[in-house]
């Protein structure tokens, strides 16, 4: 049977060509991953077209979906989706899957900060395929989390279909570009940013941790399942045991409530 281990259910943009063959790359034996995917307006990559992606039941209609499925857990697998709309959003999308499919539920930013906390960041370079706005969007979120970002660059890319055409090396460039000495781990953000197999030879470069979107999204589905395999290649996140993380305990339930307080 497959997905004896557990099953890991991803709401992605049917647009993202990177999401699915990272996070299939990443499994340990016995877990499957299923894929739902929503619509990117447009395929832009923009605060606005972000928004109308979720402003409509369209991630309750793949929850749903995945549901059927037999998923044990569902991620929403969109880094800016999940924070688009500021610190605590990320939590209210966590809620609507929930709700529409009746299984635990994590998003990209979510699972990116506690990755980030696992690994004992505390100050950021940040490496994006972004534009401005969405850099802008991605840094406040960081902060709020606990996350002050030392720097930050973006690649500029205005549609899915461009950030889906990087490679690995892209991200290498782009990494050796922002890091700082004022940084002391590095983040790839980005579904879609074909970096995973270049993480290991970035911490070997850069001597600091790196995560990435997938890397995250990842590691925190596995951690849901209770499967911590060491998974070698691909960062310390995934080499380190960090077994004792438990979602409820991460630092978007703090951003939402200060935001709510």
């Amino acid at each position: 049977m497959y997905g004896a281990r557990g099953r890991i259910g991803l709401i992605t943009l049917a647009t993202d060509t990177s999401v699915l063959p990272e996070h299939a790359r990443l499994m340990p034996d016995g877990v499957a991953v299923y894929p739902a995917p929503i619509t990117l307006p447009r395929g832009e990559v923009s605060a606005t077209a972000l928004a109308e992606m979720l402003a409509g039941d369209e991630l309750e209609a793949a929850a749903a979906r995945l549901a059927w499925a037999g998923v044990d857990v569902v991620v929403f697998a969109c880094t800016t989706g999940s924070l688009v709309h500021g610190p605590g959003w990320d939590r209210t999308l966590i809620r609507r899957i929930e709700a529409a499919s009746g299984v635990p539920a994590t998003t990209t930013a979510t699972a990116v900060l506690a990755a980030l906390t696992a690994v004992g960041a505390t100050r950021l370079a940040v490496a994006t395929p972004y534009v401005v706005e969405l850099n802008a969007a991605e840094e406040r979120f960081l902060a709020a989390g606990g996350f002050p970002v030392a720097a930050i660059a973006g690649l500029g890319c205005r549609t899915d279909a461009e950030i889906g055409r990087l490679g690995p090396a892209d991200a290498a460039s782009l990494v050796r570009r922002v890091d700082t000495p004022a940084a002391d781990a590095i983040f790839v953000s980005c579904t879609n940013f074909h970096a995973l197999e270049v993480v290991a030879e970035l911490e070997a470069a850069h001597g600091k941790p790196v995560v990435t979107s997938n890397q995250a999204s990842a590691w925190a589905a596995l951690r849901r399942l209770g499967v911590a395999d060491p998974i070698p290649g691909y960062g310390r996140l995934l080499l380190e045991p960090n077994g004792d993380w438990q979602p409820e305990h991460d630092p978007s339930t703090a951003i939402e409530q200060a935001v709510n307080a």
